[in-house]
């Protein structure tokens, strides 16, 4: 069965006899950049501002054993001057241990007016495509990267966490002008992405982030008055620019709000497996059982556990991914070195040694020791090392 068809039955919530692999094609699944310097020096882009993460050509996904292939904006590196850059916001990052985090947000002290008259960003003049002999193959799946972050980031990048927090429950003016401004500034980037790719992505990604490893950040009625309505418009607009299944991407135990996520039409969400709440049974009891699951067992976990020889967490991770389908194996975040991403790749090409009669063995009887020690010897066999290949350009329009 090719991608193409698995993808099919997949997104249809058919018992599929074999499972997909994304890796390293977005800000969910990809390596960042300063952790994995041959590469970043190799490719010249970054496929997000902040996060870094470096957008692979589609043959250096497949190697890594990916399903999907990356399509999406490319932006320059950041100017880091004293381990701080300035994003398409305005907002001033910290690149501190391997992750950003924010340092000067342009309208913590501002009003309402401020918000709304705030610059609108620029984005980069070239987009990611596909090499032209692979469009319209049945190779690997397209998936476009997430343009920027999501509504909730975006505000909190500009006014800082805890005052846009204050602000939706004591000055709902501002906080309604600033997420008026990142809805457009958001729908913005999506259009113009799409509008520059050649031919329509298999998957679109939005990521946000909306709580804490013990809870959410909004109440989930501040989450349904003020973020709900206005992501049924983004995603209204985005639905007008491609026919692409959305995958939805958002940190934190978020178990209140799960029904609104599935109401919002997506077909695919990425979530915290380890937060309060999430746990895989509660999480597949609150979703429609079509509704696919992306990168909810750690792919690097697995790599890990098989190049450590631990049977008992490669039985228990394997079990648990063939439990959750439909599902698209992947990382549970990006990936932070490219040991990481090496280790990822053990793990898509254990999953790929599984046969359709070695799924449906481990589906009817749990954790097969013969099928998962062969299918780790073969993960042990390959190759995972990308080339750095840079990736195929185009111009975004005007």
């Amino acid at each position: 069965m090719n991608a193409v068809e698995l993808w099919r039955r997949t997104l249809a919530g058919e018992p599929a006899d074999q499972i997909l692999t994304d890796l390293g094609t977005s800000t969910v699944t990809g390596v960042r950049g300063p952790g994995a310097p041959r590469l970043a020096e190799s490719i010249g882009y970054v496929g997000h501002p902040v996060l870094q993460t470096l957008p692979l050509a589609a043959t250096d996904t497949e190697i890594l054993g990916s399903d999907f292939a990356r399509v999406g904006l490319l932006y320059e590196p950041p100017s880091v001057v004293d381990d701080v850059f300035t994003d398409q916001f305005g907002v001033d990052w910290l690149w501190a241990e391997g992750a950003p985090a924010p340092l000067n947000h342009p309208l913590e002290h501002g009003d309402y007016l401020a918000a709304a008259k705030h610059p609108r960003p620029s984005w980069p003049e070239l987009v990611q495509v596909l090499p032209a002999d692979r469009r319209g193959t049945a190779r690997q799946l397209v998936i476009a990267d997430a343009p920027c972050s999501g509504l909730i980031e975006t505000c909190f990048g500009l006014r800082n966490s805890w005052q846009f927090m204050m602000d939706i429950t004591d000055n709902w003016r501002v906080a309604n002008a600033l997420l008026d401004w990142a809805l457009e500034s958001v729908a913005t980037g999506y259009e113009r992405m799409l509008r520059a790719l050649p031919e329509q992505p298999d998957v679109l990604l939005y990521g946000d982030d909306y709580g804490y490893q013990s809870g959410m950040f909004l109440s989930d009625e501040d989450f349904r008055t003020f973020v709900r309505p206005r992501l049924r418009t983004l995603f209204s607009r985005i639905r007008k620019a491609t026919s692409a299944a959305i995958c939805f991407h958002c940190c934190g135990a978020v178990s209140a709000i799960l029904s609104d996520l599935a109401d919002l039409g997506v077909e695919l969400v990425n979530l915290q497996y380890d937060a309060k709440g999430m746990a895989l049974n509660s999480v597949r009891a609150a979703l429609p059982r079509s509704m696919v699951l992306h990168g909810y067992t750690d792919l690097r976990a697995l790599g890990v556990a098989l190049a450590q020889g631990d049977r008992g967490s490669v039985a228990r991770l394997t079990d648990e991914l063939v439990r959750s389908a439909p599902v698209i194996a992947a990382p549970v975040d990006s990936l932070a070195t490219e040991a990481e991403l090496t280790a990822s790749a053990r793990a898509a090409r254990f999953l790929h040694a599984l046969s359709p009669e070695d799924i449906d063995q481990l589906r009817r009887f749990g954790a097969v020791r013969s099928v998962l020690d062969h299918a780790a010897e073969v993960a042990g066999n390959g190759s995972d090392q990308p080339a750095g290949t840079a990736p195929t350009v185009a111009k975004l329009p005007r």
